[in-house]
């Protein structure tokens, strides 16, 4: 049985969560709050996205986008984790309850993604609605979580997944995956929960432990 690798977009290859940035910058006073009960988990992540992205003007799309290839920063050493998960044939995936319209701007820098699984922005009515394109299967017990993380990882196939996040939205992934790489929130409670981990803070700490995690 080989490896994938899982990782989140949204504070993980952004050194900052991408979602809160805009907000902060777009909708700022009925958008905080928001983000508020989602991160104390007083609102479903699939309830709260969709809630601030309402609050957006469809006509903004061109400015987000914009906005975040300007404004937001890349954690060091991404690249050369795609290029050693290359080297040891691991397929890499980003897998986030992003936006594939801020996202794949983002991305097509870089080289050796396998997949990239976010979601859809319907532009077509005054403001934006989001089009959550990965929901929950029949074996996820929450059934709410927007783009359902461990789903996604059964339908690649019977594989050890190596994850990598930062925040609530990969929790779920984190409680089953094989190997776990976390930072920030994620470490917080991966630590409380004692699940093992490896807390990292650039990729580079995650491509160099990679080969020796993966053999182990």
């Amino acid at each position: 049985m080989g490896y994938i690798i899982a990782c989140d977009f949204d504070g993980t290859v952004t050194s900052r969560d991408t979602i809160v940035s805009i907000i902060k910058q777009f909708a700022p006073t009925e958008g905080m709050p928001i983000v508020e009960r989602i991160l104390n988990k007083e609102l479903s992540i699939k309830a709260g996205v969709t809630q601030l992205f309402a609050l957006l003007d469809s006509s903004l799309q061109p400015a987000i986008i914009q906005y975040v290839k300007a404004s937001i920063e890349l954690r060091p050493g991404f690249q050369t984790l795609l290029d050693e998960a290359k080297r040891l044939s691991i397929p890499f995936y980003i897998i986030s309850g992003g936006m594939h319209f801020f996202i794949d701007p983002v991305l097509a820098q870089f080289k050796g993604i396998d997949g990239v699984y976010a979601n859809e922005i319907d532009v077509s009515h005054e403001k934006m609605k989001v089009i959550w394109t990965h929901p929950c299967d029949e074996i996820c017990k929450q059934q709410a979580c927007g783009t359902c993380k461990p789903s996604i990882v059964r339908t690649l196939g019977n594989h050890q997944v190596v994850a990598i996040g930062d925040s609530i939205t990969d929790i779920a992934l984190a409680n089953e995956s094989d190997i776990l790489f976390s930072t920030d929130k994620l470490t917080n409670y991966a630590k409380e929960q004692q699940i093992e981990h490896y807390h990292f803070e650039t990729f580079y700490d995650i491509a160099k432990q990679l080969e020796s995690v993966v053999i182990h």
